[in-house]
């Protein structure tokens, strides 16, 4: 009993320190609208193919440390984005590279 409960502990913190290291990739801006990106791993393989990620901009979303400053974002740009837990899909920061 000892061991199963130590052993799902250990799973549960393993997931929760992965999902808050999600937001330490560098990540490329491959198209946006409105508020939204579609973004990829900024460092690709031309070989293999990438799922592109959706991820929601909002009016309290923080770009390179200043609020409300979205114009900043292009296409083509490498970032790094910090998400709002618990919804992964939605940036809180944002930081060009």
């Amino acid at each position: 009993m000892l061991r199963t409960f130590m052993l799902t502990a250990l799973i549960s913190w393993t997931v929760i320190l992965s999902a808050c290291t999600m937001g330490d990739e560098e990540s490329l801006i491959e198209d946006r609208q409105g508020n939204t990106l579609w973004i990829a791993p900024s460092h690709q393989d031309p070989e293999e193919q990438y799922a592109l990620r959706e991820v929601t901009l909002t009016s309290s979303t923080i770009v390179d440390g200043k609020p409300n400053h979205l114009n900043a974002l292009r296409v083509g740009d490498v970032i790094t984005i910090d998400y709002s837990a618990p919804d992964f899909s939605i940036a809180e920061s944002i930081t060009h590279k």
